[in-house]
C-alpha cells in the first residue's frame, strides 16, 4: 500500500469516527477495517467513501435487501439527510459500483422475486436423475392444522423476505399495488379448496394508499373466496417509527385517501423499506412458527429425510440404468 493510499485510508477512519454512527463493533473492528479497505479500492471520490463503508456495513447486517432499505437505512442513522431522488440515486451508484467491483455480491441485493422463464429440460435421463434427487421436499404443511401464507405490496417486499418463505414452504404473494380481479382470484381460487383455518399476514406501506391497497384485497379475498379468514398485518405499524427510528414522511394531501387516513393514524408515514430487512424476517418468521408445533416439524423432517434416502437409492439406480 502506498503512502498516498494509507493517508486516504487515515482520513476515512477519522471521519467515520467522528460520523453519527458507529457499528457496534466500531470502526476499527479487524473486519470493518479490511471491508473498508476494500471500499476503498473500489474507486470513490473521498467524499462519497465514508457513505460507502456505512452502506457496505448497514447492508452485511441486513442482507438481502434493496437499494431503498438500505437508503432508508442510512437516513436512520443520520448518514443521509433525507429520502429523497437524490438520496436514492446517491446509494444506488454506491451500491452498483460495489457490485460490479465484487466488494458486494450480487445476491445481497433484492428488486424483485420474478425469475427468468425456461422451460426444464436435461441432457438426459441421468442429469434428470440427478436434478430430481435433491429437489424432493415434502409438504410439512399438508400435516399441520392451519394454512398460512403471506401477502405484501410490493416486490421489493418480497425479495427481502423470500428467504424466510422459502425455508418454511410458505406461499407469498407479492401485489405490486392495487391488485387486479385476476390476481385476486387466483388466490381466492386457491383459498376455496382449503379445509382448514387460513391464515394471512400482510405487509404493506404506512400511508393512504398502503392502507387502502390491505383494504382493497382483503375485500376482494373475502368476496371471490366466499370463505372466513384470520388477517393480520404485520408492517408498517405506527409503534415501528419508535421501534426502528424511521423517519416520518408526509401524507398527500390531495390524496383522496388522505383524511380517513389522517383521522385514524395521524400525518405520519412510512413506506416498508424503511424498516429493516432483518426485522422483516423475523416478523414473518415468527408469524409463521406460530403455527408450528415444534415435536411435530421435527418428526416431519425425520419422515422426508427417510424419504429423501430411499428415493435417492431409486435415482441411482435409474443412473446405473442409464449409465
Amino acid at each position: 500500500m502506498s503512502k498516498t493510499q494509507k493517508r486516504k485510508l487515515v482520513r476515512l477512519f477519522d471521519t467515520l469516527a467522528a460520523g453519527p454512527w458507529q457499528p457496534d463493533a466500531g470502526w476499527q473492528d479487524e473486519r470493518i477495517k479490511k471491508n473498508c479497505g476494500l471500499v476503498a479500492a473500489a474507486g470513490f471520490s473521498e467524499k462519497v467513501l465514508p457513505l460507502a463503508c456505512v452502506a457496505v456495513e448497514l447492508l452485511q447486517q441486513r442482507e438481502p435487501d434493496t437499494v431503498r432499505g438500505i437508503m432508508y437505512a442510512c437516513v436512520s442513522v443520520g448518514w443521509l439527510p433525507d429520502t429523497t431522488a437524490q438520496s436514492y440515486g446517491k446509494i444506488q451508484r454506491i451500491l452498483d459500483t460495489l457490485r460490479k467491483r465484487g466488494v458486494v455480491p450480487f445476491k445481497w441485493i433484492v428488486d424483485n422475486v420474478r425469475a427468468t422463464e425456461k422451460p426444464s429440460s436435461w441432457s438426459g435421463l441421468a442429469d434428470f436423475a440427478d436434478t430430481v434427487a435433491t429437489a424432493y421436499r415434502k409438504d410439512f404443511w399438508a400435516a399441520l392444522l392451519d394454512y398460512v401464507c403471506i401477502i405484501v405490496e410490493k416486490d421489493t417486499v418480497a425479495g427481502r423476505i423470500s428467504p424466510v418463505t422459502r425455508e418454511y414452504d410458505v406461499p407469498l404473494h407479492p401485489l405490486r399495488g392495487f391488485s387486479s380481479t385476476s390476481f385476486a382470484f387466483s388466490i381466492a381460487d386457491e383459498w376455496r379448496e382449503i379445509k382448514k383455518p387460513i391464515h394471512a399476514y400482510y405487509i404493506g406501506d404506512h400511508d393512504p394508499s398502503g392502507r387502502d391497497i390491505e383494504r382493497s384485497i382483503r375485500e376482494r379475498l373475502a368476496e371471490l373466496s366466499g370463505k372466513e379468514f384470520a388477517w393480520k398485518r404485520l408492517a408498517v405499524e405506527p409503534e415501528h417509527f419508535a421501534q426502528f427510528n424511521i423517519i416520518p414522511l408526509e401524507p398527500k394531501r390531495r390524496d383522496s385517501r388522505y383524511q380517513r387516513f389522517a383521522d385514524k393514524f395521524g400525518d405520519r408515514c412510512a413506506e416498508v423499506e424503511a424498516v429493516p430487512a432483518d426485522a422483516l424476517r423475523g416478523m414473518v418468521e415468527e408469524a409463521i412458527k406460530s403455527h408450528i408445533p415444534a415435536a411435530e416439524w421435527a418428526r416431519l423432517q425425520e419422515i422426508e429425510a427417510q424419504e429423501k434416502q430411499s428415493w435417492n437409492e431409486v435415482m441411482r439406480g435409474m443412473r446405473g440404468a442409464t449409465g
